[in-house]
């Protein structure tokens, strides 16, 4: 068995890993792991000489995984009382109606 033919084995057995682990833990701490984690292995696959199919696999994971990692924020809504008191707070350093008004078309 060729040394490219052992790495690329190898580095193919992480990615499953990899892969699975993801399926796993879906909280942003675990997406920014395996955006790094799939880096990491993209460039020692590129330097170990495995396969171009191999290469592009970890590619688009790592692709999908940061598009994953950058898109997928959790959205925090403001409850009643902290909306009335931002609310209370612009209409206190608003200096007159008029400005109100202004800041309301926006």
């Amino acid at each position: 068995m060729s040394r490219i033919h052992t790495d690329e084995h190898c580095l193919s057995a992480e990615f499953a890993a990899l892969v699975a682990q993801a399926r796993d833990h879906r909280d942003g701490d675990s997406r920014q792991d395996l955006f790094t984690a799939l880096l990491a292995l993209e460039r020692r696959a590129g330097l170990a000489g495995v396969s171009e199919r191999f290469l592009r696999r970890v590619a688009e994971a790592r692709f999908l995984a940061g598009i994953l990692r950058e898109s997928v924020v959790p959205v925090h809504h403001a409850g009643p009382r902290a909306t009335q008191q931002a609310l209370t707070e612009v209409a206190f350093h608003v200096s007159d109606e008029r400005d109100f008004d202004a800041i309301g078309a926006l």
